[in-house]
């Protein structure tokens, strides 16, 4: 029975440690700086203005250097 026990163990700790899992998401092998950027929430639906609520107005468009 020990032999049994201590054998699962070791072959529980081998098949454990052979190969990318993909336990943390797209793929936890390789892991890429640009994966941990965290993007803004979005809203749940879309949003459209009430009727009768005054919209703001666009800013002027920025003059162009040189002009």
């Amino acid at each position: 029975m020990r032999r049994t026990i201590a054998m699962m163990g070791v072959l529980g700790l081998l098949a454990a440690g052979l190969g990318c899992q993909h336990v943390g998401g797209k793929c936890d092998c390789g892991a890429h700086p640009s994966d941990a950027i965290m993007t803004p929430p979005t809203p749940p639906y879309p949003v459209a203005p009430v009727a009768g609520t005054p919209v703001k107005p666009l800013p002027a468009p920025m003059p162009k250097p040189g002009s």
